[in-house]
Parts: structure tokens; C-alpha cells; sequence
């Protein structure tokens, strides 16, 4: 079983988010069960508030994210608690989502139960997205090395209700 390899602007995307991000920030691969796809996920602790953790993902920008027949590069990114359980697997699901179901990421799009397919005693288990309030300079931008916008979307939970 072979596993498709991250782009090779994976580490530029990385290095720039782990700068923009700040907090004591590494790079880990997230695979999805079968093993046959990976995406990088730059988990970010402290930030953007010490009790806080954010997890982007890194190379979901080298898949098609087509809205109204427009190829919208996106990167995903998710502020929890430090100990919030499972945030960095729920970005990495989210873009696998992206990458294998060819889910449309674009702001106020919800992903359906995909709270709770993580936390499912949560009150919230739906996840829209946004443009990304928490952090400046990160709506669009292309690292050097990048050939093209990349657009980053913050997660935000939602309940049944508002879905």
C-alpha cells in the first residue's frame, strides 16, 4: 500500500504558518485510516492565548477546492483549549474530506457531525468556516516558493440549531 507523498510546498506553507502562528509549533503528518493519504498539520501550543492550541493543516493546498467552477486553494485551521482531545486528528479529517470526497471548503460551508465524530458528548457538532479571525495576515497568502494564493479558513462550531 503506497501513501501519497505531501507537496513538495508543504515546507514552505509549514514554515510560514509556524512564523504567523507563533507558540512553540511543530509539523506532524496525519494519515487516514486506510494509510493512503497524509496531510500535514502544524500544531501550534500557546497560541493565540496561552491556554489555547491551533492546528492548521499544510498541504491541503495542493488539492482542487472548485467553487462555482474556481479553483479556490484553501488551509484549514481550528483554536481549542491546550487540552481539547483530538483537534489536530478533526483538522486532518476535515481536509482528508477535501482531498478524497471533494468537500467544497469555502466560508460558511458547515461539515456536518464533524464535531462529533470527535467529541460526541460536545453541545456543538457541526463546523462552519470563516475567514480567520484569531490571527492577521493569514486570509490569503503565498509563501515564497508558493505559486499561488493560498486561502486559509478558521474552523467555528455550530450547533444543531444553527445548522
Amino acid at each position: 500500500m503506497t501513501t501519497a507523498p505531501l507537496p513538495s510546498t508543504m515546507r514552505a506553507v509549514a514554515d510560514f504558518l509556524k512564523l504567523n502562528l507563533a507558540g512553540r509549533a511543530q509539523t506532524r503528518a496525519y494519515y487516514d485510516d486506510a494509510r493512503r493519504n497524509v496531510v500535514a498539520i502544524v500544531e501550534a501550543i500557546g497560541t493565540p492565548h496561552e491556554s489555547l492550541a491551533t492546528f492548521a493543516s499544510a498541504s491541503l493546498h495542493a488539492t482542487e477546492n472548485l467553487l462555482d467552477d474556481r479553483d479556490v486553494r484553501v488551509e484549514l485551521l481550528a483554536v481549542g483549549p491546550r487540552q481539547t482531545p483530538d483537534l489536530g486528528n478533526l483538522v486532518a479529517t476535515a481536509a482528508f474530506y477535501v482531498m478524497k470526497d471533494r468537500w467544497l471548503a469555502a466560508p460558511g460551508v458547515v461539515f456536518p457531525n464533524l464535531v462529533g465524530e470527535y467529541l460526541p458528548n460536545a453541545s456543538v457538532r457541526h463546523l462552519t468556516w470563516t475567514e480567520p479571525f484569531d490571527f492577521d495576515g493569514l486570509s490569503t497568502f503565498a509563501p515564497a516558493g508558493v505559486n499561488l494564493p493560498i486561502h486559509m479558513l478558521q474552523a467555528v462550531p455550530i450547533t444543531d440549531r444553527e445548522y
